[in-house]
């Protein structure tokens, strides 16, 4: 009888331990799937940041390369009639826009024909990006369209636009998370009550 009293205790102190051995596997278990999680959310958001931002930057570029374009197309037909107040006019309106710092445009033997009406320095500028455009007329070469670009000025909006979006970004990702932990927890504790109705 003696012997009986004594095993019981030792039998509920095993699966007492063992119990609590599954449940601290099960927690760990969870912790680390949640931090691998979490990693996995880190890398994916830090490589779409990467990758968005340097597609405003490409696309920054693209309409910089267009906008030079055009300018040069236009620049081929007053060059074509020898129209210095049309060519003057085409520069001084580049230069309107911020991020074009200076132009100017070259006949084909390389004379000058209008340049800006502000001078600049280069040196002054932070990152100086200079585009050399041929003006062309059904296929002749009558001159070039060199523009010097302030990039930082260029690339200012597309980065302002892309803080903002990853700002709101960062809130809708700490609420999804908040509403994957509502999630988890009632569906623990639906469980655990359907455990206890069946038992």
């Amino acid at each position: 009888m003696a012997l009986t009293t004594y095993i019981e205790p030792m039998n509920t102190s095993a699966t007492h331990v063992n119990t609590l051995f599954k449940l601290v596997y099960r927690r760990g278990r969870r912790l680390l799937l949640a931090a691998l999680l979490i990693i996995l959310i880190e890398q994916f958001w830090g490589a779409m940041h990467t990758t968005s931002l340097q597609e405003f930057q490409s696309y920054s570029h693209r309409l910089l390369n267009l906008t030079t374009e055009q300018a040069a197309a236009e620049a081929s037909h007053w060059l074509d009639a020898s129209d210095t107040v049309q060519v003057q006019a085409l520069v001084d309106r580049l230069q309107q826009q911020d991020f074009f710092a200076y132009a100017q445009i070259f006949n084909r033997y390389g004379q000058l024909v209008a340049q800006s009406s502000t001078k600049l320095d280069t040196d002054s500028l932070e990152q100086a990006l200079v585009l050399v455009e041929e003006i062309k007329l059904d296929g002749r070469v009558l001159g070039y369209l060199n523009i010097t670009v302030d990039e930082p000025l260029l690339l200012e909006q597309p980065l302002q636009t892309h803080a903002y979006l990853t700002f709101y970004g960062q809130f809708l990702l700490g609420f999804a998370a908040i509403a994957g932990i509502f999630l988890t927890t009632t569906f623990n504790r639906w469980r655990y009550k359907r455990l206890d109705s069946v038992k």
